[in-house]
């Protein structure tokens, strides 16, 4: 889902998965709440900064009850609607986490892995992991893909040009 809403102008919208005691989650935030050390973390996920995705919801995305059988491009939509300024604040390019996030989706699919920036008992903290750890579902061996590459922190956002007819 939120490759497609890179697609729709949202590229500035990142992805802090992580695993809870009961469940893979994964939230949903705009670049500016992510650590320029590690691209993938953000030490606050309050509601009203991003939103958060459990597993354990299975096929409720968000708590949706009239998602369950949407797929991604029908998700993304639903989610610019129902969390408007989670995605105001990450309307813009990034074509270099986009470019990466296309690249660990690759990775993820034939690895059959979920990624992690932290986990309960995580002998490194989030913020001084030097590579983005991927658990296999099949093994639970980890595997290793690079952090994303740092926000753009300066304020400066490039947004998205609007086509002319």
């Amino acid at each position: 889902m939120v490759s497609d809403l890179h697609r729709l102008g949202y590229q500035r919208l990142r992805v802090m998965p992580y695993i809870y005691p009961l469940a893979w989650r994964v939230a949903i935030g705009p670049a500016d709440l992510f650590s320029e050390r590690n691209g993938a973390w953000m030490e606050h996920t309050t509601d009203d900064v991003c939103a958060a995705y459990s597993s354990a919801s299975s096929n409720r995305y968000f708590g949706w009850t009239d998602a369950r059988s949407d797929n991604a491009r029908q998700l993304a939509d639903k989610f610019i609607k129902r969390f408007p300024g989670v995605c105001a604040a990450g309307y813009g390019r990034d074509w270099a986490y986009a470019g990466w996030l296309c690249e660990l989706l690759g990775a993820l699919e034939r690895e059959n892995a979920l990624p992690f920036v932290m986990e309960e008992y995580a002998a490194v903290p989030p913020e001084q992991l030097d590579h983005l750890p991927l658990r296999r579902m099949g093994d639970m061996r980890d595997l290793e893909f690079p952090l994303p590459p740092a926000p753009n922190l300066s304020g400066a956002v490039l947004i998205t040009p609007a086509l002319i007819e």
